[in-house]
């Protein structure tokens, strides 16, 4: 999984949203300036059903 830091403020991203196809995250957000990431598409997992998460 590849970690980013924020571009506004270099603070290191936390995981906003997965991906209901594979799991991987989508979309990152800095926790001390709530700036998001833009929300990457896979491609390959739009068609799939959705990963059903059992608590």
């Amino acid at each position: 999984m590849r970690i980013d830091s924020c571009r506004k403020c270099g603070i290191e991203l936390c995981i906003l949203k997965y991906c209901h196809g594979c799991g991987q995250p989508i979309q990152f957000e800095c926790k001390k300036c709530q700036k998001l990431t833009d929300e990457q598409i896979h491609f390959q997992c739009m068609y799939k059903p959705p990963l059903l998460l059992v608590s």
